[in-house]
């Protein structure tokens, strides 16, 4: 359903299952635009509620943030109830990014 929601915001062109590496570090992320370097992530709280899992995400979601990317989480709630706000929020990240220029503005 998130990559559903991402389709229709306009300047943005995601990636399922988008693998990122870096020397040292390697992330498969559920949605990305590698020119944006935006991340979507679909969170639930069945995958996050452990703690060795919680760690992990963390360190993952820091690591891509300090090498430049922008990672949005959402929940499970959120997109399937939140739509409209979801899509608002990728919204505002691709015209954040491309006010940076990372991307030039779609006509």
């Amino acid at each position: 359903m998130l990559r559903a929601i991402a389709v229709g915001v306009s300047g943005l062109s995601v990636v399922p299952q988008h693998r990122i590496r870096y020397q040292g570090f390697f992330a498969r992320v559920d949605l990305a635009d590698p020119d944006l370097q935006i991340v979507l992530e679909a969170d639930s709280f069945e995958f996050h509620a452990e703690r060795r899992a919680f760690d992990r995400d963390c360190r993952r979601y820091d690591e891509l943030t300090a090498r430049g990317w922008l990672v949005l989480r959402f929940s499970w709630e959120q997109v399937m109830f939140e739509p409209a706000w979801v899509a608002s929020m990728i919204s505002l990240a691709v015209a954040q990014r491309q006010a940076q220029g990372r991307r030039a503005v779609a006509a």
